[in-house]
């Protein structure tokens, strides 16, 4: 079995250690291994440390703790390779980084997929000052944008009438997102079983943008989109398959241009003579597309695609991606 991984991203003070803390006290049955950055940061207590081997420090409560001096391939080959046994890889970001390194990893490097599972990516915020970061701090966008769970902790530095606000414009940001709240980071062991890059949390989530979306906007179902002053989502419908390699080949190219604009990506693709939906995902230029389930035979087969990012326009894309749909004439262009 593959082990889960979660990569926990936020801002400078946000509460990212005390969530991994938080995270290994909940789950007393688990044994985890944690990559940080700095490992300073996680301040764990020095009489929890067993033993000390080249920046893998083993634990008495039988969790692993390692630095990230060298790239993460040699730190993930490290574990394997020295027999480590571990439950579940919690990765910790720097809160000026954007999540999309680390998580290309483990999108689309298929000796790293082998063996582990990307689950999800948590951003961690201060609830008193994500609003300003969000406004102020590209690397704050990027990192509630590219998320799967955004938790809003330290609760009790705002007043209770603000929360709903706060979510609101957090929604606002990044709709496919679930959001929490938490005073201090204390969570239920459901945040770690998120399943967010599984077909079936995907099509969840997709289906349920669509649905607000158009509930919400009054828009024709084919396309639609929310705003957040300059954070924009667009989503897509196209009852016609697309073509595979157009696609493929068209993804890679979009990210590269624009990555440091369309910063979250996801799809239920329909691709022209096969049986399966195609999941497709995207964390800035990284992404991947990989084979779902069949699709149902009383379902109706569609394409759901839902781009977020910084000032992105809506006619630009669409008119592309209805230029890699599948054509019904073997020699029409």
């Amino acid at each position: 079995m593959k082990i889960p991984v979660t990569i926990i991203t936020g801002f400078l003070g946000a509460g990212k250690t005390s969530f991994i803390n938080q995270c290994i006290q909940a789950n007393k049955n688990k044994k985890f291994a944690v990559i940080e950055n700095e490992f300073g940061a996680i301040g764990i207590d020095n009489e929890l440390v067993q033993t000390v081997d080249s920046d893998i420090f083993e634990l008495n409560n039988g969790c692993i703790c390692c630095t990230l001096n060298d790239d993460l391939i040699e730190i993930l080959q490290k574990l394997l390779e020295r027999g480590l046994v571990f439950d579940h890889l919690l990765i910790e970001t720097t809160g000026i980084a954007s999540p999309e390194s680390i998580a290309s990893v483990f999108l689309q490097v298929p000796s790293v997929q082998k063996y582990f599972n990307l689950d999800a990516i948590i951003c961690i915020c201060d609830a008193a000052d994500i609003l300003k970061n969000l406004d102020e701090f590209d690397e704050a966008k990027m990192q509630i944008c590219s998320s799967d769970v955004i938790l809003i902790n330290k609760l009790d530095l705002i007043e209770e009438n603000q929360l709903a606000g706060i979510q609101n414009q957090l929604q606002l940001a990044n709709p496919l997102a679930e959001i929490i709240g938490s005073k201090d980071a204390a969570l239920d062991n459901q945040i770690l079983s998120r399943n967010s890059f599984d077909s079936k949390q995907v099509e969840q989530q997709i289906t349920k943008q669509h649905k607000k979306g158009v509930s919400d906007l009054h828009q024709d179902h084919h396309h639609h989109f929310h705003k957040h002053k300059e954070l924009i989502t667009h989503s897509f419908i196209f009852d016609q398959p697309f073509d595979l390699l157009k696609l493929r080949h068209w993804m890679q190219v979009l990210l590269l241009l624009q990555s440091d604009r369309i910063y979250r990506v996801k799809g239920i693709i329909d691709v022209a003579e096969n049986d399966h939906k195609f999941i497709l995902q995207s964390v800035r230029k990284n992404y991947s597309m990989v084979l779902g389930e069949k699709w149902p035979d009383q379902q109706i087969r569609q394409s759901k695609i839902v781009f977020i990012g910084k000032n992105i326009l809506k006619e630009p894309l669409e008119k592309q991606l209805k230029q890699l749909l599948s054509s019904p004439f073997p020699f029409q262009s």
